[in-house]
């Protein structure tokens, strides 16, 4: 039984779910991949925020 643990498999949703500006409120659903800080808001131009 060497290496067959009885693992919970996975516990999170993977990510956050939306990506959201925190200067204006501007909101994007998250693109698997990329992370949010390297995403700039179409608005105003600051970096998005992880959003769950």
């Amino acid at each position: 039984m060497s290496g067959r643990g009885y693992g919970r498999g996975r516990r999170g949703t993977g990510g956050p779910a939306y990506c959201v500006c925190p200067n204006c409120g501007y909101r994007v659903q998250h693109t698997r991949g990329v992370p949010c800080l390297s995403m700039r808001c179409p608005n105003c131009g600051t970096a998005m925020m992880p959003s769950f």
